[in-house]
């Protein structure tokens, strides 16, 4: 006669075949490239705040038009870990009670304000075109009020920061103690660092970028050993078959930091150095999450 499974048997079979298929690869590749767009417009704002001019006024035009491109595909690929596009819109439903929909929410009102910064900037330069009619107008008005440009960098900056608290949020929980530890906090805000400091870099901003980019870089490796011992502690087992996935992580970082600092040294900046700084960023945060996911545990 065949034994019905026990409940918890079946559930942790359950859990494991769904983390074999990495059913939460939607949300690695959200949560990275949101922290990708928010250091990006971090960074971009903050260069505006500081050293405004219209050389960097035209690059931050550039940066937020390319963090809005990243937003836009974080956007469509989380969609897809409900099972259905549409449901995405329940979130809504949960704003103020469930650190999701907050994430998600917060998310949605940074991709509002930067796309208005793009749309403002984009009208700005449209002086002597009669296209668009009553949409140019509006933002032409709305370019005429004192300090705009300012109060939108500023509210950018604090969304941006506000948004990755949001993610922090949504993991460090409690019940899961290979998450709930204050290296969650960590691992967001040096992945928003090393990402946007290398993207804003690539895109004009050497200096402010490069140096972002090694104070995440270097807090990533030099957390990283402490940061295992501890998941050791917690799930040994767990900690040993993510250790490819840290390697390459750190190798991969490790290659970016040379690939920067070499290029920070040079007078004349080369292009591609950047560009493969970057896919190596890339790889190394999306590998760093992967393990981070793969962490997720329950009390049984």
């Amino acid at each position: 006669m065949h034994r019905p499974k026990h409940p918890v048997i079946h559930l942790v079979k359950c859990l494991i075949r769904r983390r074999s298929k990495m059913h939460e690869l939607p949300l690695v590749f959200f949560t990275i490239f949101g922290q990708l767009s928010a250091g990006m417009v971090l960074l971009g704002s903050l260069n505006y705040l500081f050293n405004r001019s219209n050389h960097n006024t035209q690059i931050i035009e550039k940066v937020n038009l390319v963090a809005l491109v990243f937003m836009a595909l974080g956007m469509l690929l989380a969609s897809f870990h409900l099972g259905k596009p549409f449901r995405a819109l329940n979130v809504i439903f949960g704003i103020g009670r469930s650190p999701m929909s907050n994430e998600i929410f917060t998310f949605g009102v940074l991709f509002g304000v930067t796309f208005g910064c793009v749309i403002l900037a984009y009208f700005s330069h449209l002086n002597n075109s009669n296209r668009w009619g009553f949409i140019k107008t509006l933002c032409q008005r709305i370019n005429q009020i004192p300090h705009i440009s300012k109060i939108l960098a500023l509210l950018l900056v604090i969304l941006s920061l506000v948004f990755v608290w949001t993610i922090v949020l949504t993991y460090m929980l409690p019940t899961v103690k290979t998450w709930g530890t204050y290296y969650t906090a960590i691992q967001m805000y040096t992945a928003m660092l090393v990402l946007g400091g290398v993207m804003v870099a690539m895109l004009g901003f050497h200096r402010t970028g490069s140096i972002a980019f090694v104070i995440g870089a270097l807090l990533i490796l030099l957390l990283k050993l402490p940061y295992i011992n501890l998941m050791i502690e917690i799930a040994p087992q767990l900690t040993y078959d993510q250790y490819h996935w840290v390697a390459v992580q750190c190798g991969l970082l490790l290659v970016a930091l040379i690939l920067i600092a070499i290029n920070s040294w040079r007078s004349k900046k080369i292009m591609m150095v950047y560009m493969l700084g970057f896919v190596c960023t890339l790889v190394a945060e999306l590998c760093g999450r992967i393990a981070f996911y793969n962490l997720w545990t329950i009390p049984l």
